[in-house]
């Protein structure tokens, strides 16, 4: 546990000295949209949202909880992999409350066990029109998760360490309705971790 709670100090204070933000996310962008992904900014239609992403050791390492949306699932990010999160409602007093109240939903994440650690980068996600506020946060062992199966069809979990190899990161293409395009992301055991998931992701392993 000491080599946990060293990571989470430094990853606290990191937090503080600053986030790398934009420099970190671009680097998952697609060459397609790179040039103008960060152009693009929210609209009088643009709705709020969290997601949670939760550090837990085990086996002496970091590791982070995915889930996998289920394909049938309506709206442009059906059948991808995400963090658990959703929109924000009118009951929840912040951000920070939107993801841990989602996680409880999607997951079953007793949040009475869990620490926050602060906020990383907010993310404009044009595909859906959502400004997504991730939140970190941590809990001292391998938390207890299952899935709700109306928006889940498969909880995950990836190593930190492996996250960080640069041979997790391969390339990919891509086919939505309005786009055909080569993307990079992360390869977790044949799960592919790309889109503004990635770039959350790409965030947090620069602090880590």
């Amino acid at each position: 546990m000491k080599g946990f709670e060293e990571n989470i100090k430094n990853i606290e204070q990191k937090i503080q000295e600053g986030l790398p933000g934009m420099h970190s996310q671009i680097k998952m962008v697609s060459d397609t949209f790179k040039n103008r992904y960060f152009d693009m900014q929210p609209n009088e239609q643009t709705r709020e949202g969290g997601v949670l992403i939760l550090l837990y050791p085990e086996e002496n390492q970091l590791h982070i909880p995915f889930i996998l949306r289920p394909a049938t699932e309506k709206g442009v990010h059906s059948g991808q992999v995400a963090f658990p999160g959703g929109k924000k409602e009118e009951t929840d007093k912040d951000l920070i409350n939107t993801a841990l109240r989602e996680a409880e939903e999607e997951v079953h994440l007793d949040t009475s066990q869990i620490t926050v650690i602060g906020q990383l980068s907010p993310l404009f996600v044009f595909a859906s029109n959502f400004m997504v506020y991730p939140t970190l946060a941590y809990t001292e062992k391998p938390p207890i998760l299952k899935p709700n199966p109306e928006e889940v069809a498969e909880i995950f979990s990836a190593n930190v360490e492996h996250l960080k190899h640069p041979q997790t990161i391969k390339k990919t293409t891509i086919k939505t309705p309005q786009y055909t395009f080569e993307t990079p992301y992360y390869d977790v055991n044949g799960k592919i971790i790309w889109g503004a998931t990635a770039m959350m992701l790409s965030e947090l392993l620069e602090i880590v």
